[in-house]
């Protein structure tokens, strides 16, 4: 690796302050049994004895006008099976719904297969209601009505939506500040990067006339890294090869100073575990001719430079050069490699419109296209710089 492309390895800081209150959970379902057994148990139950998160459990029949609480009927139109009605869920949703922006969400293999950026996406919200159908369905006019998140656990169908729901309130609440004793545990695993971790390891050093690879013995860290991210890969193409369509190679290419510093390793570290820092305030770089790959994100973290053109100091003159986004990228080349544009504020991305549509052009002359433009700074709250990450990833999932 050449010295001026740092590895990234930033622990993900979520920090007290992204949220004040427990992340409440609201469970409709005909088996409320089913849910408590499994989350009074294990590092969920945990998390609700110490109030981190709450889990209520609504059994829908409560809410039946029928004498006997029954909450099905025939289905029109005739076939197989029945049908949960409309009234009783929605009176099951209204009860548990205190505020209107509280997200629905019905556990159904008829939506995209949840995945870890729907997961953080969700682990944002205070409050989450998850109604859980049985049956042939659920009367889909209170879905068009109520529902406002569709999530599959799989292209399979179960009996119920029950354990969909746990699956559901585990994977949310492992990104819930003081779930997980390793705050790192539930950003750098399984799918992170959009590949499979890599093998572990522990004592004793030879168990089965099997030895530990001895890279993770050295206490050379960057080589740990690298092993790691090597592996992955090939656990990857061996496990799950349709992955590999959807991982990309984070690059943060910045310049400026150190508060553009710090936004490219915070925006980087809650992208990707691998992401690669490029420093471009380096004459050495911006000089270097450097090809980009289909499989690369770039993100540019831009400053802008308060001086007019004529202004421009010529290269030899001492003190600070400035440049157009175009002359300090004037050697990137891509083959439709997608990018992103980072701005510190709303001022400085009106101040730059005209460059950064001139520097549009020219790197969709070079083989790059443009996949989106955000404002990030380190002094926005945890919670709203995890959007914005989230943001680009699902950009990214969207050209994948």
């Amino acid at each position: 690796m050449k010295e001026w492309q740092i590895n990234i390895c930033i622990k993900r800081r979520f920090g007290k302050g992204i949220r004040d209150e427990d992340m409440k959970f609201h469970v409709l379902t005909l088996f409320p049994e089913m849910i408590r057994n499994i989350t009074e148990t294990s590092i969920v139950g945990r998390a609700v004895k110490n109030e981190l998160i709450s889990v209520e459990t609504i059994n829908i029949r409560d809410y039946s006008a029928n004498k006997h609480m029954r909450v099905d009927d025939y289905p029109y139109g005739g076939g197989a099976g029945m049908v949960m009605e409309a009234e009783p869920v929605y009176r099951a949703i209204m009860a548990a719904k205190q505020d209107k922006a509280t997200r629905v969400i019905y556990m159904t293999p008829q939506a995209r297969v949840l995945n870890q950026t729907k997961v953080e996406e969700l682990a944002l919200e205070e409050e989450l209601i998850i109604l859980c159908g049985h049956y042939e369905g659920i009367d889909d006019r209170v879905l068009q009505e109520c529902v406002t998140d569709y999530v599959s656990i799989g292209d399979y169908v179960l009996t119920g939506g029950e354990l969909g729901a746990a699956v559901l309130i585990d994977a949310v609440s492992r990104f819930i500040p003081g779930v997980l004793s390793n705050e790192e545990s539930s950003q750098f695993e399984s799918l992170q990067d959009n590949l499979l971790e890599y093998p572990h390891y522990t004592r004793p050093e030879l168990w089965h006339d099997k030895e530990v690879p001895k890279v993770l013995l050295s206490g050379d860290h960057k080589k740990i890294e690298a092993w790691r991210l090597e592996h992955s890969k090939i656990r990857t193409q061996e496990r799950r090869p349709d992955l590999l369509n959807q991982s990309y190679q984070i690059c943060s290419l910045w310049y400026g100073n150190d508060a553009t510093r710090e936004s490219a390793e915070l925006l980087t570290a809650r992208l990707s575990r691998y992401g690669q820092l490029y420093d471009y305030n380096r004459r050495k770089l911006q000089k270097t001719r450097t090809c980009f790959q289909k499989r690369q994100l770039l993100i540019f973290y831009l400053q802008a430079e308060h001086d007019t053109p004529s202004e421009r100091q010529p290269a030899r003159a001492e003190g600070p050069v400035y440049m157009t986004l175009r002359e300090r990228y004037r050697n990137l080349y891509g083959q439709e490699t997608p990018y992103v544009l980072i701005y510190s504020s709303k001022e400085e991305e009106e101040r730059m419109q005209a460059e950064t549509e001139e520097f549009r052009m020219h790197m969709e002359k070079r083989g790059f296209v443009k996949l989106q433009e955000s404002i990030f700074h380190p002094d926005f709250s945890e919670k709203e710089q995890i959007r914005i990450a989230l943001q680009i990833r699902a950009n990214v999932a969207e050209i994948s």
